[in-house]
């Protein structure tokens, strides 16, 4: 979703945007919900950890773990948060971390990808040719303490090469995925540039949440709602990662302009679920159509994040079966049935493979989503609605130049089978275009770095299109 969860060590949970489960549902478990860079090449020479909160806390575990030394439930207690604890007992997690540290010693050899003070996703290499990707999320708040933590194999090359040509790039994206759609359009032009099965929705994950921005904006607009209101945490609608937000304390206050910002920076997936209870279910569903979406039926009753990992984790085969064939009133009287589930982190251990991709989901075609972006675009040009351009511009999902681009803006979505990318792009001489890509495939995950390498070439055909 991006729909990301965060992930137990060593397990690969992660629900949605990269790694191995859930809703950025953007890529990867714990993480920012951007698609990473396609990385360099692994170095021999060690890089300093960011003297951020996040790398700070990275630094630890690493230091830890490469001393060999055990670690006390003490020592833990004052670096992971309550939550994480309960979900990962102190026994369990020395385990995990134990075997991950018979790769080492491990030394940080650089970032994947945009990170943030509470965020980073980095690439260490061990003893013996060992790589790993390491997914960290901590705290706003001091003392920091890590809520999300996951290791997993370093995949950093794909065999997907940057496209220099339109047709490269559709026989790029037809090679990643079974379901490959992607359109390229010039803000206020009719006719794209190009486009691949442009119309034909798909599973996005995360990139939903440009929706829920919509609605709010909506909201702001006609004054039942103001970017400063401040909203408390409820603990019935804390979800599963990616974010921090599920591990502030319930009561506690912060500004709906924050939330907003969670929700698209790091793809925060309770800060999305706080907004869809504050603006009403409805008020979401309604600006699918008006944000220009063709076939809103599909996004109807239009889910939380926690009701899809509900649906996908802990339902009983039944009820998802019955979401799947429901019409959207049968589906509005299960909502009741889904939200009553448990839902934990244990839930999604294992989700590495594609689940209920075409039927449990949301669902948006390339054009559809692109009509969002310019939706979003002509709304923060209203008086008081500025904020919308200014938060979907916190996470770039590319590293481009701002020379050629100065104003980006981005959201992406992944679960395993699902990727979406979605860009706004700003060129130097004022020309503002749309990429979005979605990718689904039900037998099994899709190849992120290869979608990035078409990405960048798309963008970079997009520079040159007059």
């Amino acid at each position: 979703m991006a729909v990301a969860l965060t992930a137990l060590v060593a397990t690969g949970l992660a629900a949605c945007a990269g790694g191995a489960a859930g809703p950025d549902t953007t890529p990867s478990a714990s993480s920012p919900p951007a698609a990473a860079p396609a990385p360099a090449a692994p170095s021999a020479v060690a890089t300093a950890f960011p003297t951020t909160p996040a790398g700070r806390q990275l630094a630890w575990v690493v230091a830890r773990m490469n001393a060999g030394q055990a670690v006390g439930a003490a020592a833990l207690a004052q670096h992971f948060s309550a939550t994480f604890l309960a979900q990962v007992p102190p026994a369990q997690l020395v385990a995990a971390l134990t075997q991950v540290a018979a790769a080492g010693p491990l030394r940080l050899v650089g970032l994947l990808g945009p990170s943030a003070p509470t965020a980073l996703v980095a690439h260490l290499d061990g003893a013996a040719g060992a790589s790993l990707k390491v997914s960290i999320v901590v705290g706003a708040a001091a003392p920091n303490l890590i809520g999300g933590l996951l290791f997993a194999p370093f995949a950093p090359y794909s065999a997907t090469p940057v496209p220099t040509g339109w047709r490269q790039v559709d026989t790029g994206l037809r090679a990643l995925a079974g379901h490959a759609t992607m359109v390229a359009t010039e803000v206020g032009q009719s006719t794209p540039l190009h486009a691949l099965q442009a119309d034909t929705p798909g599973a996005i994950g995360s990139a939903f949440k440009l929706y829920v921005l919509g609605a709010l904006g909506s909201a702001v607009a006609h004054g039942s709602a103001s970017w400063n209101e401040r909203l408390a945490v409820h603990a019935a609608w804390k979800s599963l990662p990616s974010g921090d937000l599920r591990t502030a304390p319930n009561g506690r206050r912060y500004t709906l302009r924050y939330f907003a910002q969670q929700m698209i920076a790091v793809s925060d997936n309770t800060a999305a679920d706080h907004l869809i209870h504050r603006l009403g279910r409805p008020a979401v569903e309604a600006e699918l159509a008006a944000m220009g979406m063709r076939a809103p039926q599909l996004d109807t009753p239009f889910l939380t994040t926690r009701e899809l990992f509900a649906l996908k984790l802990s339902a009983p085969p039944s009820l998802r079966d019955a979401w799947a064939g429901g019409t959207v009133a049968q589906r509005r009287r299960l909502l009741a049935r889904i939200d009553a589930l448990p839902v934990s982190l244990a839930d999604a251990t294992g989700w590495t493979a594609p689940r209920e991709v075409s039927t449990i989901e949301w669902f948006a075609s390339p054009a559809d989503l692109a009509r969002a972006m310019v939706a979003l675009r002509a709304a923060s040009q209203r008086p008081g609605l500025a904020p919308i351009s200014q938060i979907l511009a916190k996470n770039p999902g590319l590293p481009l130049d701002r020379k050629t681009w100065p104003y980006v803006a981005f959201k992406g979505g992944s679960e395993p089978g699902v990727l979406s990318l979605t860009w706004l792009l700003t060129r130097c001489d004022g020309h503002s275009f749309v990429l979005s890509i979605v990718l689904n495939d039900t037998a099994g995950a899709i190849d992120e770095a290869g979608a990035v390498n078409v990405a960048e070439g798309a963008v970079g055909l997009l520079a040159k299109a007059r």
